[in-house]
């Protein structure tokens, strides 16, 4: 009797542990944290401090996809009519594009440029991007026709593009060809591929949107592996994500659209490349519902800003 009170209470101990961050309270690398966060349940920018949280904001924006360190302080998200740009410190709107309807992702470039990212958009079928200057001038506009789905758009450092498109993940020319593709593994439903990232090794990493896991391909778009749960996370819908300095992965885990999630899942979730989750944060369900996409800001300069460099991680420029 005793040996099985004893079995019983390690195994409560043990989901104990797992509903919480992996890391240790005492791993600075973790309790001084600083997030920002896009609740796409709830429409709002959250600026998450794990070490002071009096300095957490939770503040309305519109609908749209993706978030990017663009430099000054500033968050550039993604609208249904462009973009926005916020400070990251107070949240304040600070710049705005509003004359795009029917926007899907915005995505700042090397060049300083951005670009826009629709479908059946500008008069054009199919996958379209259009390139604007610094005085919102179109420079240059990008058809891949072929497609009919959407969501995020990835510049490589050879100035390609690498875009996924539901099932699928492509990789365009700006000529509008296509130079490298795959599909992801066979779900029940519509996986909406959220996000992709060129790694070091060649391989390509992406969100799988409801496939609920990371899925790898490599040079040849041939699948090389996934990575999710555990169990006890909910894995539900990996959305953004990014590949930390020390090559680990955090993403969102989306628990789904509406104001009533906020009681579901582990909705940030980082693992190693072996597929080992090594730390996690539960979202407050009474300021959180479902988080579409995470930057980590530890280390990074808020003041430059970010691409993506040859291993898919956030670089300064």
């Amino acid at each position: 009797m005793r040996n099985s009170l004893f079995i019983y209470l390690f195994f409560a101990f043990s989901l104990m542990l797992c509903q919480h961050s992996v890391a240790q309270p005492s791993d600075n690398r973790y309790a001084s944290r600083q997030l920002l966060l896009r609740d796409e349940g709830l429409s709002k920018l959250n600026y998450i401090d794990l070490a002071h949280p009096e300095k957490n904001y939770f503040i309305a924006i519109p609908a749209g996809r993706d978030m990017q360190l663009v430099g000054q302080g500033r968050v550039m998200l993604g609208t249904g009519k462009g973009y926005e740009e916020r400070a990251i410190k107070t949240g304040d709107k600070v710049a705005e594009l509003t004359t795009y309807d029917g926007t899907v992702a915005a995505r700042r470039l090397r060049n300083g440029h951005t670009v826009l990212a629709g479908l059946n958009w500008q008069g054009k079928k199919g996958i379209v991007l259009i390139e604007l200057d610094q005085n919102q001038a179109v420079q240059r506009t990008i058809n891949y026709p072929d497609f009919n789905y959407v969501r995020l758009i990835r510049e490589t450092t050879e100035g390609t593009f690498l875009i996924t498109a539901n099932d699928r993940v492509f990789e365009g020319k700006p000529d509008g060809s296509i130079m490298w593709q795959a599909t992801l593994t066979k779900q029940a439903k519509a996986q909406h591929a959220w996000q992709a990232q060129r790694l070091g090794n060649g391989q390509t990493l992406v969100s799988g949107g409801y496939s609920a896991n990371f899925q790898r391909f490599d040079k040849k778009g041939v699948f090389v592996d996934s990575i999710s749960g555990p169990p006890v996370v909910n894995p539900h819908f990996y959305a953004g994500f990014q590949v930390l300095a020390n090559g680990n992965w955090v993403v969102a885990n989306w628990q789904g659209h509406g104001a009533d999630h906020g009681a579901s899942g582990t909705q940030i979730l980082e693992y190693t490349p072996a597929g080992k989750l090594v730390w996690s944060w539960k979202q407050d369900p009474d300021k959180q519902s479902s988080i579409q996409g995470v930057l980590v800001l530890d280390g990074l300069d808020i003041s430059r800003p970010h691409v993506d460099d040859a291993q898919g991680r956030m670089v300064p420029y």
